[in-house]
């Protein structure tokens, strides 16, 4: 566990915004966390470490009130990732949309991901949650993308997840799809049922797409 997790949780429960993200930029700028240490060490432990109440509606309240919290931290981490791209210096040449299926809105994850693509030089656009098949296809009518990475937090999603992927197929047989999040970790090999590319299950994963298996030896 990271020594800085309790700080951190122990802020969180304040749920005093900006506390937390000074708490997180003084790690950045003295203790030299990298942002991938920030995303899976500090962040993703304290969004998987709530325990219910037993009151329902405080407990959304509060998961909300953090989640909100941890995406400011997240989107002020941007300058950190530009310069740890730099540092890096390995561009892919290679352009990857990262979404969530449709009712998705849980897209913290697909944030993480978005941002280790970008440090490990791969040029990234970040569509976000709850992303429809039809919204996908109006973006690569504007540009090529070599990948899709679809982050699937709830495993009902599996569902709208598999169409989607589908529909790319489709679309566009060219493009590669990367597919990540808690509910592939939950379903297991059930997961295969999607027929992605690649399955990532770590932010490591995500460094080189390369490789994998094609969906065309999975059938």
């Amino acid at each position: 566990m990271n020594r800085y997790l309790n700080d951190l949780l122990r802020i969180l429960e304040t749920e005093d915004r900006l506390e937390a993200l000074r708490f997180i930029l003084d790690l950045m700028d003295q203790d030299n966390l990298s942002v991938q240490e920030i995303h899976e060490e500090l962040l993703t432990p304290a969004l998987n470490s709530m325990v219910p109440s037993g009151d329902i509606n405080m407990d959304i309240w509060k998961e909300h009130v953090r989640t909100s919290i941890i995406k400011s931290v997240i989107e002020n981490l941007l300058p950190y990732v530009a310069r740890e791209r730099a540092a890096v210096s390995t561009p892919k040449g290679k352009t990857v949309a990262v979404l969530c299926p449709p009712e998705e809105y849980h897209d913290i994850g697909a944030r993480m991901a978005a941002d280790i693509l970008t440090i490990h030089g791969y040029e990234t656009i970040f569509v976000g949650g709850n992303t429809p098949l039809r919204v996908f296809e109006a973006g690569l009518a504007t540009l090529p993308i070599d990948y899709v990475a679809i982050s699937i937090s709830n495993p009902y999603h599996l569902v709208s997840a598999r169409n989607i992927i589908e529909g790319i197929r489709s679309k566009s047989p060219g493009v590669r799809i990367i597919v990540g999040g808690n509910a592939i970790e939950k379903l297991g090999e059930r997961a295969e049922v999607l027929k992605a590319d690649r399955f990532v299950h770590s932010l490591n994963d995500l460094k080189d797409l390369e490789g994998g298996v094609s969906h065309e030896s999975r059938v």
